[in-house]
């Protein structure tokens, strides 16, 4: 049987920042760990799982791209995800060069066009697609806000959540926020004076993780 041997190991760039030749072998899926800021042409460093030490530094079109579609806070960016891929129609100094630009994202459930400007006095109209992950969390968080929303009662509710607090501790800050929302949402819902025993709730309010 033929080893399969991915060419794509043997060109990348030596360097501290993911580069456009970097995705010669197709586009890439990344989630962000973590945004930082600093001065200079590329003041923005996205760090992403298994980037290696080479961040990707997006150009200030893409900047405005991920500030239209994710929001001012940066914080909020960790846990999701983007394709991004080698656009060769990106010119410096009048040669094509190639870039790095985004077509996908998580966060959107539909596509989404971001005006910017792209020349001195041009403006062009970039689309995003939403992007649709098999993610193992966000199944588990879907299961986990609908056992929520059938909890009876305050108390039944509260004595869930002590099952799953480690699982909780395992969602990404993003999931993390939608489950305390679905959370407070049905609390708020219930009347707290009405609480059954934790042994009412039998075991089909039982959920395993499963990473």
């Amino acid at each position: 049987m033929t080893e399969v041997l991915d060419m794509s190991r043997f060109v990348e760039s030596k360097s501290d920042q993911l580069n456009s030749d970097d995705l010669l072998g197709g586009p890439r899926t990344i989630t962000v760990t973590r945004v930082t800021g600093s001065d200079g042409d590329q003041p923005v460093s996205i760090h992403y799982e298994g980037d290696n030490g080479k961040p990707f530094k997006p150009c200030k079109t893409m900047r405005r791209v991920l500030l239209a579609v994710w929001g001012r806070n940066a914080a909020d960016y960790v846990g999701r995800s983007m394709t991004i891929y080698r656009d060769d129609s990106v010119t410096f100094g009048g040669l094509a060069v190639g870039g790095i630009r985004i077509s996908h994202m998580t966060n959107i459930d539909k596509k989404t066009v971001v005006v910017v400007m792209k020349a001195k006095g041009k403006k062009a109209g970039i689309e995003i697609l939403p992007l649709v992950q098999s993610d193992p969390a966000a199944a588990w968080l879907a299961k986990f806000i609908t056992k929520i929303a059938a909890a009876p009662d305050a108390e039944a509710l509260h004595g869930f959540l002590a099952q799953q607090a480690g699982n909780l501790d395992k969602l990404s800050p993003d999931l993390r926020k939608r489950a305390d929302m679905a959370v407070n949402e049905r609390l708020a819902a219930l009347d707290p004076h009405e609480g059954k025993p934790d042994a009412d709730m039998g075991e089909g309010f039982t959920q395993d993780f499963v990473a």
